[in-house]
């Protein structure tokens, strides 16, 4: 064998292995590699998944505590409202501060004397769960037309929850008024 015969085996050896380097580096690369670039891209579509799933959870969370702030907020509204409706037993004290609006406007309960009611009607149930109201005629004697004004305006912000349905009034020649109103008033069973 001549020597150029000798380098073209060994150039086509050289270029034989050069190229099954090659084969087995694609070879590796569709064996190891791509398995492993698509298990990192899965991981991420997945950690993109999660992420998105946390921004709405964390989203939820915070409506969730705003509707924690507004149960505390309803729940501190319905003690002034339940503190505002006094149970059937206690329906007295709804006379007492009848009584007591009509003297500071200067005006007097005629037929009602602290926790008693000359003419009731019994408890009529309301569309609410629980509450109940009864209504009262109530005549009251006051000195002047300011004086029934301020009753009225007072019976306003009453404590307790009054209701004036109607008044009948009637005046005398001295500038006295007398009224009769008829007052509905709620109570809690």
């Amino acid at each position: 064998m001549d020597y150029t015969e000798m380098m073209k085996k060994k150039n086509n050896l050289s270029i034989l292995l050069i190229t099954g380097t090659i084969l087995v580096g694609i070879l590796v690369s569709a064996i190891v590699i791509l398995p492993l670039y698509n298990s990192a891209s899965s991981v991420t579509k997945e950690a993109d998944q999660k992420t998105t799933e946390l921004a709405s959870l964390k989203s939820k969370k915070s409506v969730l505590d705003g509707l924690k702030d507004q149960e505390a907020q309803l729940k501190k509204s319905a003690g002034l409202v339940t503190s505002a409706l006094p149970t059937d037993s206690d329906v007295g004290g709804l006379f007492i501060q009848v009584d007591a609006l009509a003297s500071q406007s200067g005006g007097k309960v005629l037929s009602i004397t602290g926790a008693s009611a000359a003419a009731t009607t019994t408890a009529t149930k309301t569309g609410f769960s629980g509450i109940q109201k009864y209504t009262y005629s109530v005549p009251v004697s006051f000195p002047n037309y300011f004086a029934l004004k301020d009753f009225i305006n007072g019976s306003k912000s009453a404590l307790r929850l009054l209701n004036i349905d109607d008044i009948g009034i009637s005046a005398s020649d001295t500038g006295s008024i007398q009224a009769i109103m008829n007052i509905t008033a709620y109570t809690r069973k």
